[in-house]
């Protein structure tokens, strides 16, 4: 096995996924029961399939022992699986190789493949579906043997394709579920061959598509290495800072660098003003920001999506506003804004309110405003509940589940952005918020009931004025019994988690 350095971590990464002749050597020396067989040939330079998440660490720690004792390895060194963060650095993802990211990159990263940004791949890219990709063809109905394909920059070898590759990822503490990283022979949709895609599973999962490549990490060394590689990143960001401000960047370059993160940051993408008419009771209405309404009964519109970042942004923009709780990881600007408190939404309501009446988009007495607790439930698709309290309804929630009036769970697959790595059975691409129109929409057309953020409703809590009701399951949720429709949960109205965030509700005045 040929070990090889990547940018961006501090392990040795193997070239190649482990092989049959590998795997079976382990086998033969250690005794270890191994009865599967895949339902087609394979000879020994072929990737070795049929491999839980158990039986990939068992191999690592049975090659680290005998090199240990052996001498080739002291104490310190080891082999294992990959984390999810070494796996983005050998794939090549930027978000591990650059110190600081622009908005480009994040996009970027999104979108790519290993082996670039092309789609369909092109000739000689990996190991997939044969025949299932229109223009490409790969010459192997199953595995192939490793090492066939054009490698990547650092040398490394299918990254995409060939089979399922096991990570560790310390985000994950029950050992019950795993993570797959790269696709397989089987795979041929765009989204599961992107770089950044997860696959969560069973850790108990025995497929002819899962197999595994390791790392190599010195631990005596590690610690220089991060120090090493921490120094390098705040001297990028101190040269960076310095281009920025000391004069070697003309202003046209900064005018110009201003424009395009304005644009990125959601001011492109707005709608015609001429195109948009006034709201009217029961019909579909699209407003200046672009957010779409949707008929709830004879006076009232609701948002078909939860408020995006791109309106979050354009009215902290507008009021002067920072967003001190916004969350560290990626948000693309049609992702919902989430680390929003109750003030921040019921202000944005009043913001919305003031431009579009000023714009003519609003009739007399109309304005936007959070859903009630009842308005949520309707919009939702709950039976009448007649109990007079958030608190008291929750407690009588019926089996009902955004996805499925019947009580189905977990969700058909890829229709809302859960905690997927913790539902058995299920997953929805997505390790944060996704974009507010990932869900499948109800009948009403409205999307993300079910998960993604949880939502702000009007409401107070019953006995505590200064909390408010939250609607909804997010990103963070799994709980079957917490996901039900009717569930209600309630926070204090100035917190603001990652988790959280909000839709509009659009009051008509009564005719």
């Amino acid at each position: 096995m040929e070990f090889k350095a990547v940018p961006g971590t501090v392990v040795l990464v193997a070239t190649q996924e482990t092989t049959v002749a590998q795997w079976q050597a382990f086998v033969q020396a250690s005794g270890r029961e191994w009865t599967y067989r895949p339902h087609f040939d394979q000879g020994p330079d072929h990737p070795a399939v049929g491999i839980t998440l158990q039986d990939a660490r068992a191999f690592c720690g049975w090659l680290t022992e005998k090199e240990q004792q052996t001498g080739k390895l002291t104490a310190n060194q080891a082999y294992r699986l990959p984390t999810r963060a070494e796996w983005d650095a050998a794939a090549g993802l930027l978000r591990t190789r650059k110190p600081d990211l622009t908005l480009e990159d994040k996009l970027a990263d999104d979108r790519v493949f290993p082996w670039g940004m092309e789609w369909p791949p092109p000739a000689g890219s990996g190991n997939f579906a044969e025949g299932e990709i229109p223009g490409y063809e790969d010459g192997y109905p199953f595995t192939a043997p490793v090492g066939q394909f054009k490698p990547s920059a650092e040398g490394l070898f299918d990254l995409s394709g060939n089979v399922w590759e096991w990570c560790h990822d310390p985000e994950i503490r029950a050992e019950q579920i795993g993570v797959l990283r790269g696709g397989s022979w089987a795979y041929f949709h765009a989204d599961s061959l992107r770089s950044v895609h997860v696959y969560r599973v069973p850790a108990t999962l025995r497929m002819p598509t899962i197999g595994f490549r390791c790392v190599f990490e010195d631990r005596a060394l590690t610690g220089n290495l991060l120090a090493a590689m921490q120094a390098q990143t705040e001297q990028t960001r101190a040269e960076r800072r310095e281009a920025l401000t000391g004069g070697e960047v003309s202003e046209a370059e900064m005018a110009a660098m201003r424009r395009r993160l304005e644009g990125a940051g959601g001011g492109s993408g707005l709608p015609d003003p001429s195109d948009l008419k006034p709201a009217t009771a029961g019909a579909r209405h699209v407003n200046g920001l672009g957010m779409e309404l949707v008929p709830l009964d004879a006076r009232h519109l609701i948002a078909a999506t939860e408020t995006r970042v791109q309106d979050y942004e354009a009215f902290l923009k507008a009021s002067g506003r920072s967003w001190p709780a916004k969350p560290p990881f990626l948000l693309g600007t049609s992702h919902p804004a989430v680390g929003v408190s109750w003030d921040d939404a019921t202000d944005f309501c009043e913001w919305l309110s003031a431009g579009e009446r000023a714009a003519g988009r609003l009739p007399a007495g109309a304005s936007y405003r959070l859903p009630s607790d009842l308005e949520w439930s309707r919009a939702v698709g709950l039976p009448p509940e007649t109990d007079a309290d958030p608190a008291t309804r929750a407690k009588y929630a019926p089996k009902h589940y955004p996805w499925s009036a019947e009580g189905r769970f977990p969700p058909p697959a890829y229709s809302v952005n859960l905690d997927a790595g913790r539902i058995d059975g299920y997953d929805d691409r997505f390790s944060y918020t996704a974009p507010v129109t990932s869900e499948t929409a109800n009948a009403l057309g409205v999307h993300g009931l079910a998960g993604n953020a949880a939502e702000w409703c009007l409401d107070p809590w019953p006995d505590a004025p200064d909390e408010r009701v939250i609607r909804g399951g997010s990103w963070l949720s799994h709980d079957p019994e917490l996901l039900r429709s009717g569930n209600r949960q309630h926070a204090a109205r100035n917190s603001a988690t990652a988790g959280t965030g909000f839709r509009v509700l659009l009051e008509l005045p009564a005719p």
